[in-house]
């Protein structure tokens, strides 16, 4: 999750009032974000990845001046006219398709601002850009620029004089030798020409979505930008762009419009900055929260949230242009609720006939988790969404079908795990600085493929265990998996075999009546040297269900 950096003087100056750390702390979580400490300057605030807007300064303060009450609904914004026009080559369909631009003009650029802008374009490209593959942002002196401005392609040899260097470097040697270069060539990997945005005159404003040109640098003297954003999906590229633009706006700027222009002959204006509308059911809303709002009662709710909202048969709802989460009526019902107030609603025990009871698989959990605490092991609790990255090529196994999403807004976060040991295998890589043995375990789900039921998958319980340290080997975590058995009185037969993750030779399945309940062993080199580990592991894995079923039984 992306962690931003706040200073406090800047936030009250936004919001023309004196807030304190105190009050803050309290409030801004109850907005969907969560406190993560104070600093020198003021806090850092952890941004969930569906609220980019919130990712600046400006928008953390106009979203927080609506929900206390400081601003009431929606907060609009004017785009001028000018003429300005890009043109969009048909030589970029098959590298980067797509281009919107913007003008932003009397930009006011003092310390605040230079660096809310540089973290704010930081983790979009993160988040929503997905490390600058679908997304990549371009911020340009627009002094030098002379329109109008064409989106094209060139070949490795094409020279132009990257950011930050004295002399031109052709497109290999800024691939090859630069470090920005180096860390981002493999979005354009493949590619025979690259993406290049020049001016009327040929001027290199940017290779996206490596390096922008030295000739349209900012410094704290520009007050006029040309912003452009390149990338793989229309509807995200232009949700970051409204995103920069009404940040740039928030801060007293003039906003105008370009003509985009592409190869079909269509021409996209941009940025469009008009609000968009949605019908809201209040009886839907009322049945979801289990309440009994007035339409004028969620209206009011709504502009909390920076909506507006007309009351009829239906409330039609206008929200603002930033707010990409937006995308179903259930969008607006959580926004009812969070300017409710999560804790105002009380709980009600619902009136159905029942055995009352605790999960009998949560009570076996817990009592395995006390089991391996005796042992001396650490519990550790990792994230449900991983990467198939994770799942296969760190753990060099063989990719099998996943429970994947279809529209995820990080590159880290695109599936739901079908094993626990890589999570316990990311955990150890990131606390290699601390002392050994590391020996972890967690007890949760795992989800599944599973066509016989209604959604296609389910979830399974696992236990895993993980063994760090100089001399951790296939003999430990099989005396771990014997203690466990002997303790719940559980006979398995152990046999040669598993995942191909450990180690040929040094590794084990356990079965009872020939289904697979454990599968362990040491880790193998090539893994630990993808997951950069320098001390051995040996794992295990296996199905608390069956257990659960075997010592019921």
């Amino acid at each position: 999750m992306p962690v931003i950096e706040v200073n406090l003087e800047d936030l009250r100056e936004l919001l023309g009032k004196k807030v304190t750390n105190e009050e803050l702390r309290e409030r801004l979580p109850m907005m969907g974000t969560s406190w993560e400490g104070e600093t020198e300057e003021g806090f850092n605030l952890e941004v969930f990845p569906n609220r980019p807007d919130l990712l600046s300064i400006e928008g953390l303060a106009r979203a927080y001046a609506t929900f206390t009450g400081l601003e009431k609904g929606l907060r609009r914004y004017d785009v001028e006219e000018a003429g300005y026009r890009v043109t969009v080559e048909k030589k970029v369909e098959g590298v980067r398709p797509w281009f919107v631009t913007a003008v932003v003009k009397n930009v006011e650029f003092d310390d605040p601002l230079i660096r809310s802008i540089i973290q704010m374009q930081e983790k979009l490209h993160v988040t929503h850009g997905r490390r600058r593959r679908k997304v990549a942002i371009g911020l340009h002196n627009l002094e030098p620029v002379e329109f109008p401005v064409t989106y094209t392609t060139k070949p490795p040899e094409f020279k132009f004089r990257p950011l930050g260097e004295r002399f031109e470097k052709n497109i290999t040697q800024i691939l090859t030798e630069m470090h920005t270069g180096r860390e981002y060539a493999w979005t354009v990997e493949g590619f025979e020409e690259y993406p290049m945005i020049l001016d009327g005159k040929g001027m290199v404003l940017s290779m996206p979505p490596i390096i922008n040109g030295e000739y349209t640098r900012i410094d704290e003297a520009t007050r006029n930008l040309f912003i452009d954003v390149t990338g793989t999906d229309l509807k995200t590229i232009t949700e970051v762009l409204n995103i920069i633009v009404t940040t740039f706006a928030d801060r007293g700027a003039t906003v105008y419009a370009v003509d985009n222009h592409y190869p079909d002959g269509s021409v996209l204006k941009t940025p469009d900055l008009r609000p968009k509308t949605m019908t809201l059911d209040i009886d839907y809303v009322n049945s979801t929260l289990g309440m009994e709002y007035t339409p004028d009662e969620a209206a009011g709710l709504l502009a909390r949230m920076g909506h507006d909202a007309k009351v009829g048969e239906t409330l039609t709802v206008e929200y603002p242009c930033y707010r990409t989460d937006i995308m179903h009526p259930m969008d607006l019902v959580e926004d009812v609720a969070i300017a409710y107030g999560y804790d105002n609603f009380v709980p009600e025990i619902p009136e159905i006939a029942t055995e009352a009871g605790e999960d009998p698989l949560e009570v076996f959990s817990r009592g395995l988790r006390n089991f391996l605490v005796g042992f001396g092991f650490q519990e550790v609790v990792t994230f449900m969404m991983t990467s198939p990255e994770r799942l296969f090529h760190r753990m060099t196994l063989p990719w099998e079908p996943i429970a994947e999403t279809s529209n995820p807004k990080m590159e880290g976060y695109t599936c739901l795990r079908n094993r626990l040991i890589p999570g316990l295998m990311e955990v150890l890589a990131s606390n290699k600085h601390h002392s050994y043995p590391q020996n972890i375990y967690e007890v949760d789900d795992v989800v599944l493929l599973d066509p016989s039921t209604e959604t296609g998958a389910r979830s399974e319980r696992r236990l895993a265990v993980a063994l760090c340290h100089a001399r951790a080997n296939f003999s430990e975590v099989k005396a771990v998996l014997n203690s466990i058995l002997e303790n719940l009185a559980v006979e398995a037969e152990v046999e040669e075999g598993g995942l191909d993750c450990f180690i040929e030779g040094r590794r084990f399945v356990a079965k009872v009546g020939g289904e697979p309940l454990c599968w362990a062993g040491e880790v193998k080199p090539e893994a630990l040297e993808a997951w950069e580990m320098e001390m051995p592991v040996a794992a295990l894995e296996m199905n608390v269900e069956k257990l659960l079923e075997l010592t019921s039984s």
